[in-house]
Protein backbone atom coordinates (compact mmCIF):
# COMPACT_ATOMS: atom_id res chain seq x y z
CA UNK A 1 0.00 0.00 0.00
CA UNK A 2 2.33 2.54 1.01
CA UNK A 3 4.61 1.66 -2.37
CA UNK A 4 1.04 2.31 -4.16
CA UNK A 5 0.94 5.93 -2.26
CA UNK A 6 4.13 6.52 -3.51
CA UNK A 7 3.69 6.23 -6.87
CA UNK A 8 0.13 8.09 -7.07
CA UNK A 9 2.10 10.96 -4.89
CA UNK A 10 4.67 11.03 -7.57
CA UNK A 11 2.30 10.99 -10.29
CA UNK A 12 0.13 13.79 -8.74
CA UNK A 13 3.57 15.79 -8.86
CA UNK A 14 4.48 15.29 -11.96
CA UNK A 15 0.63 16.46 -13.11
CA UNK A 16 0.79 19.52 -10.83
CA UNK A 17 4.72 20.70 -12.79
CA UNK A 18 2.71 19.71 -16.43
CA UNK A 19 0.37 21.78 -15.17
CA UNK A 20 2.11 24.82 -13.96
CA UNK A 21 4.18 24.61 -17.15
CA UNK A 22 1.59 25.14 -19.25
CA UNK A 23 0.20 28.25 -17.43
CA UNK A 24 3.81 29.66 -17.36
CA UNK A 25 3.90 29.04 -21.40
CA UNK A 26 0.73 30.32 -21.60
CA UNK A 27 1.37 33.37 -19.80
CA UNK A 28 4.53 34.09 -21.69
CA UNK A 29 3.03 33.89 -24.76
CA UNK A 30 0.42 36.16 -23.98
CA UNK A 31 3.34 38.39 -22.57
CA UNK A 32 4.90 38.09 -25.96
CA UNK A 33 2.03 38.85 -27.83
CA UNK A 34 1.84 41.94 -26.32
CA UNK A 35 4.63 43.23 -26.31
CA UNK A 36 5.11 42.51 -30.08
CA UNK A 37 1.67 44.08 -31.08
CA UNK A 38 3.22 47.47 -29.38
CA UNK A 39 5.09 49.66 -31.53
CA UNK A 40 8.38 50.89 -31.38
CA UNK A 41 8.28 54.28 -29.97
CA UNK A 42 11.26 57.29 -29.67
CA UNK A 43 10.10 59.89 -27.28
CA UNK A 44 10.81 63.56 -27.82
CA UNK A 45 10.57 66.42 -25.69
CA UNK A 46 12.10 68.70 -22.60
CA UNK A 47 13.27 68.15 -18.95
CA UNK A 48 9.59 66.62 -18.06
CA UNK A 49 10.19 63.89 -20.22
CA UNK A 50 13.94 63.67 -20.27
CA UNK A 51 13.92 63.73 -16.52
CA UNK A 52 16.70 61.72 -14.59
CA UNK A 53 17.79 59.51 -17.94
CA UNK A 54 20.73 58.34 -17.13
CA UNK A 55 22.36 58.74 -20.82
CA UNK A 56 20.90 60.35 -23.61
CA UNK A 57 18.40 58.39 -25.54
CA UNK A 58 18.36 55.81 -22.71
CA UNK A 59 15.40 54.42 -20.51
CA UNK A 60 14.32 57.13 -17.91
CA UNK A 61 14.63 56.99 -14.47
CA UNK A 62 11.81 57.16 -11.99
CA UNK A 63 11.69 61.10 -12.63
CA UNK A 64 9.94 60.62 -16.19
CA UNK A 65 6.47 59.86 -16.89
CA UNK A 66 7.41 57.41 -19.81
CA UNK A 67 8.99 54.88 -17.18
CA UNK A 68 5.65 53.96 -16.28
CA UNK A 69 3.55 54.68 -18.93
CA UNK A 70 5.86 52.30 -21.34
CA UNK A 71 5.48 49.51 -18.58
CA UNK A 72 1.81 49.95 -18.25
CA UNK A 73 -0.30 47.10 -20.08
CA UNK A 74 -2.25 49.78 -21.32
CA UNK A 75 0.62 51.29 -23.71
CA UNK A 76 0.99 50.97 -27.46
CA UNK A 77 3.92 51.69 -26.99
CA UNK A 78 7.57 49.59 -27.03
CA UNK A 79 10.38 51.77 -25.48
CA UNK A 80 12.81 52.72 -28.28
CA UNK A 81 14.50 55.50 -27.11
CA UNK A 82 14.38 58.75 -25.01
CA UNK A 83 15.93 61.80 -27.01
CA UNK A 84 14.37 64.66 -24.64
CA UNK A 85 16.32 67.85 -23.63
CA UNK A 86 16.08 69.77 -20.99
CA UNK A 87 15.33 73.04 -21.54
CA UNK A 88 14.39 72.95 -25.23
CA UNK A 89 11.34 74.50 -27.04
CA UNK A 90 9.64 73.23 -29.93
CA UNK A 91 11.80 74.67 -32.81
CA UNK A 92 14.54 73.20 -30.91
CA UNK A 93 13.29 69.88 -31.09
CA UNK A 94 12.22 70.46 -34.58
CA UNK A 95 15.73 71.37 -35.09
CA UNK A 96 17.22 67.70 -34.46
CA UNK A 97 14.31 66.08 -35.18
CA UNK A 98 15.29 64.15 -38.36
CA UNK A 99 18.61 63.04 -36.68
CA UNK A 100 17.72 62.24 -33.34
CA UNK A 101 14.16 60.60 -33.80
CA UNK A 102 13.78 59.99 -37.75
CA UNK A 103 17.14 58.26 -37.99
CA UNK A 104 16.00 55.66 -35.22
CA UNK A 105 13.28 54.52 -37.78
CA UNK A 106 10.63 54.31 -34.90
CA UNK A 107 7.69 52.80 -35.46
CA UNK A 108 6.05 55.80 -33.33
CA UNK A 109 6.66 58.93 -32.21
CA UNK A 110 5.59 60.44 -28.98
CA UNK A 111 5.80 64.26 -28.30
CA UNK A 112 5.75 66.10 -25.51
CA UNK A 113 6.49 69.65 -25.85
CA UNK A 114 5.73 73.47 -25.55
CA UNK A 115 6.71 73.79 -21.97
CA UNK A 116 9.96 76.23 -22.38
CA UNK A 117 7.79 78.34 -25.07
CA UNK A 118 4.92 79.03 -22.54
CA UNK A 119 7.51 79.94 -19.83
CA UNK A 120 9.20 81.97 -22.64
CA UNK A 121 6.53 84.30 -24.01
CA UNK A 122 7.48 82.74 -27.39
CA UNK A 123 4.62 83.64 -30.36
CA UNK A 124 1.84 80.30 -30.16
CA UNK A 125 1.85 80.25 -33.94
CA UNK A 126 5.37 79.81 -34.68
CA UNK A 127 5.44 77.13 -31.58
CA UNK A 128 3.05 75.34 -33.16
CA UNK A 129 4.75 75.62 -36.88
CA UNK A 130 7.17 73.33 -35.32
CA UNK A 131 5.05 71.01 -33.91
CA UNK A 132 3.10 70.41 -37.30
CA UNK A 133 6.98 69.74 -38.65
CA UNK A 134 7.87 67.06 -36.86
CA UNK A 135 4.31 65.46 -37.02
CA UNK A 136 4.54 66.26 -40.49
CA UNK A 137 7.95 64.82 -41.03
CA UNK A 138 7.23 61.93 -38.69
CA UNK A 139 3.94 60.61 -40.64
CA UNK A 140 5.76 60.81 -44.02
CA UNK A 141 8.31 58.56 -42.65
CA UNK A 142 5.52 56.19 -41.76
CA UNK A 143 5.40 56.86 -37.97
CA UNK A 144 2.22 56.94 -35.97
CA UNK A 145 2.64 60.16 -33.87
CA UNK A 146 0.88 61.03 -30.76
CA UNK A 147 1.18 64.61 -29.02
CA UNK A 148 0.52 64.88 -25.96
CA UNK A 149 -0.84 68.50 -24.48
CA UNK A 150 1.67 70.31 -22.15
CA UNK A 151 1.32 69.73 -17.85
CA UNK A 152 0.25 72.46 -16.26
CA UNK A 153 2.31 75.29 -15.04
CA UNK A 154 1.30 76.67 -11.77
CA UNK A 155 -0.06 79.80 -11.52
CA UNK A 156 2.92 81.88 -10.09
CA UNK A 157 4.73 81.86 -12.94
CA UNK A 158 1.96 83.56 -14.58
CA UNK A 159 2.18 81.32 -17.96
CA UNK A 160 -1.41 79.77 -18.31
CA UNK A 161 -0.63 76.58 -20.87
CA UNK A 162 -4.18 76.96 -22.50
CA UNK A 163 -3.38 78.05 -25.49
CA UNK A 164 -0.84 76.30 -26.19
CA UNK A 165 -2.80 73.05 -25.38
CA UNK A 166 -5.54 74.59 -27.84
CA UNK A 167 -3.05 74.92 -30.44
CA UNK A 168 -1.31 71.62 -30.26
CA UNK A 169 -4.81 69.64 -30.22
CA UNK A 170 -5.80 71.56 -33.87
CA UNK A 171 -2.21 70.89 -35.19
CA UNK A 172 -2.60 66.97 -34.03
CA UNK A 173 -6.29 67.35 -35.73
CA UNK A 174 -4.80 68.88 -38.98
CA UNK A 175 -1.92 66.54 -39.71
CA UNK A 176 -3.44 63.19 -38.35
CA UNK A 177 -1.68 62.78 -35.18
CA UNK A 178 -3.56 61.46 -32.06
CA UNK A 179 -4.15 64.21 -29.40
CA UNK A 180 -3.89 63.34 -25.45
CA UNK A 181 -5.34 65.89 -23.20
CA UNK A 182 -4.16 65.42 -19.94
CA UNK A 183 -7.14 66.05 -18.27
CA UNK A 184 -7.67 67.77 -14.64
CA UNK A 185 -6.28 64.93 -12.29
CA UNK A 186 -3.26 66.91 -11.87
CA UNK A 187 -4.37 70.03 -10.77
CA UNK A 188 -6.28 71.66 -8.17
CA UNK A 189 -9.62 74.26 -8.62
CA UNK A 190 -7.09 76.93 -9.36
CA UNK A 191 -4.97 74.93 -12.10
CA UNK A 192 -2.03 74.36 -10.07
CA UNK A 193 0.23 70.73 -9.43
CA UNK A 194 -1.90 69.10 -6.82
CA UNK A 195 0.19 68.90 -3.68
CA UNK A 196 2.93 66.31 -4.00
CA UNK A 197 2.89 66.12 -7.86
CA UNK A 198 5.71 68.96 -8.53
CA UNK A 199 8.38 70.49 -6.49
CA UNK A 200 9.05 73.88 -8.52
CA UNK A 201 5.54 74.16 -10.05
CA UNK A 202 6.61 73.24 -13.58
CA UNK A 203 8.75 69.82 -13.16
CA UNK A 204 6.77 66.62 -11.74
CA UNK A 205 8.44 64.55 -8.63
CA UNK A 206 8.92 60.85 -9.36
CA UNK A 207 5.23 60.76 -7.48
CA UNK A 208 4.18 63.23 -10.18
CA UNK A 209 5.66 61.62 -13.17
CA UNK A 210 3.80 58.49 -12.11
CA UNK A 211 0.42 60.51 -11.89
CA UNK A 212 1.38 61.68 -15.15
CA UNK A 213 1.97 58.95 -17.00
CA UNK A 214 -1.79 57.85 -15.96
CA UNK A 215 -3.53 61.15 -17.05
CA UNK A 216 -1.29 59.84 -20.32
CA UNK A 217 -2.82 56.70 -20.60
CA UNK A 218 -6.09 57.70 -19.41
CA UNK A 219 -5.90 60.68 -22.21
CA UNK A 220 -5.19 57.21 -24.45
CA UNK A 221 -8.58 55.62 -23.68
CA UNK A 222 -10.86 59.30 -24.23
Amino acid sequence: MSRARGWVAVGVLVLLVAVVAVVLRARSGKDDDVENARLRTVFVGDSITQADSPSYGARPGAGSWVRYAVDDDRSPWAFDANVALAGQTLAQLAARFESDVLARRPEAVVIMGGTNDVLQGLPVDASAESLAAMVREARAAGAEVWVIGPPPIDRLYLRPVDAMAQAEEEVARETGATYVDLGDSLVDPDGDWLPGLSFDGVHPTPHGARALAEAVLDGLGQ
